[in-house]
């Protein structure tokens, strides 16, 4: 089995180093929006998957992102993958203003409460108009980086980098002593309590790693489109986000990345058909996932590679 991943793994990345050079300028687009995706889902996949909190503020996260990406690089001139660090830093504090007043909610009650997080930040990206430009939006010129200006190809690298770099911290964490303690607050906050495991304090640290991640991917999407807006990142972008999640497989890392392949590419290769194929597809795919395949497309081909 590690023979055949170590084998996939390099395929993958042959593929991923081949597609600016095989792809025309719009497939380049939507890879690189798949990577972007992959990245929020990484993070996502994480809280939801592995601590089992559900979040629907996710499309905050990733505007604050965004906006504090852009707006440090096009009006404070700092460096750009500087930018997206210290983009992330930043809404990493936000989350945790988020994560504390929800520590004592579950499941249904903590949707509904970031949910409304999720509002209220998205509120504050509007009404705050001197410095994000309210519903007007931020035109966005390409940034440089290494005194070179980042073309669409340059993007799509610093992305597949950057996701590479996530792949291989969610396997860390995963792996390790948080994402075992993780997995047994999941199960039980009892039994995490009696084994000296603070559920808050992992809690907080998976809303965490959660909104850095979508920040920084944010911030990647921004220049991407080259334009952002509040309504870009509304309650419904946060549900595609958890359907990422839930497609691809819960607490698996390889499922955030077919969830997002599902995501972005499927309604694409639909769109010729109907104007409303791909949202009647995607809908109805969903709800197949949901009935016969609980552990996701991901917990699905593992079952039918070790059936082969």
């Amino acid at each position: 089995m590690n023979v055949r991943l170590g084998a996939c793994a390099v395929v993958t990345l042959a593929l991923a180093v081949a597609a600016p050079y095989l792809l025309n300028a719009y497939g380049v687009y939507l890879v690189t929006l798949t990577g972007i995706f992959a990245l929020v889902a990484l993070g996502l996949n994480f809280l939801v998957g592995y601590a089992g909190q559900i979040s629907l503020c996710h499309a905050a996260f990733f505007g604050v992102g965004a906006y504090a990406t852009a707006l440090l690089t096009e009006k404070a001139g700092v460096p750009y993958v500087l930018s997206l660090l210290v983009a992330g830093l930043f809404t990493t504090i936000v989350s945790t203003l988020v994560a504390v007043p929800a520590l004592r909610l579950r499941s249904l009650y903590l949707a509904i409460a970031t949910l409304g997080f999720g509002v209220v930040l998205q509120k504050i990206i509007f009404e705050w108009r001197s410095l994000t430009g309210g519903g007007g939006g931020m035109q966005l010129a390409p940034p440089s980086v290494a005194g070179h200006p980042l073309t669409a190809t340059g993007l799509y690298e610093l992305t597949v980098a950057l996701l590479a770099i996530g792949l291989y911290g969610a396997h860390n964490l995963s792996r390790g002593r948080t994402g075992r303690a993780l997995r047994i607050i999941k199960e039980s906050e009892t039994a995490a309590g009696a084994l000296g495991i603070s559920a808050a304090r992992y809690k907080i640290a998976a809303f965490a790693i959660s909104a850095f991640y979508a920040a920084v991917a944010g911030g990647l999407f921004a220049y991407l489109v080259g334009y952002i807006n509040p309504e870009s990142f509304n309650v419904g972008l946060s549900i595609s986000f958890l359907s990422m999640v839930v497609i691809g497989g819960l607490g698996a890392i390889g499922g955030s990345i077919v969830g997002a392949i599902f995501y972005v590419l499927v309604p694409e290769l639909l769109r010729g058909f109907n104007n409303d194929a791909p949202g009647l597809v995607f809908g109805a795919l969903l709800v197949a996932v949901m009935v016969f395949m609980p552990r996701g497309l991901w917990g699905m081909g593992l079952r039918l590679t070790r059936r082969a």
